[in-house]
């Protein structure tokens, strides 16, 4: 499973015609960004379990995976990844016949997403 955010392609050509902007103010953004939408993320998959006495049960490994190695920055530091590494992690946000879904990586990417490009449209201006 894999969540990309591309952005808009009026404001990549901007990125592209400056160099030194992008290194000064756009890679903080995008690791300040990715941090935030780790933690979200997280925050979420603990928020949406329910209890042993209401029908659940979490032993808590995926959001432990997402903390130790679920973020990664690309070597130019212009992309940040969020990756659960269970392989239980597509049931666990979509659902199957069987269980309900529990999505925790999308709402955060839904609600991140919009405070990055607003940060990167204010870089711009």
């Amino acid at each position: 499973m894999q969540i990309k955010l591309q952005g808009a392609k009026s404001l990549q050509v901007k990125l592209r015609k400056r160099p030194k902007l992008l290194a000064a103010k756009v890679r903080p953004i995008v690791k300040k960004h990715g941090v935030a939408l780790k933690n979200k993320t997280i925050a979420n998959m603990y928020a949406t379990y329910k209890t042993k006495e209401e029908g659940g049960y979490s032993t808590g490994n995926t959001a432990r995976d997402v903390a130790k190695d679920g973020l990664t920055f690309s070597q130019a530091g212009m992309t940040a990844t969020i990756a659960p590494h269970t392989e239980y992690f597509p049931y666990l946000e979509y659902g199957t016949r069987f269980m309900a879904a529990r999505p925790t990586l999308k709402p955060a990417f839904a609600y991140q997403s919009v405070l990055f490009i607003n940060q990167l449209k204010a870089v711009m201006r």
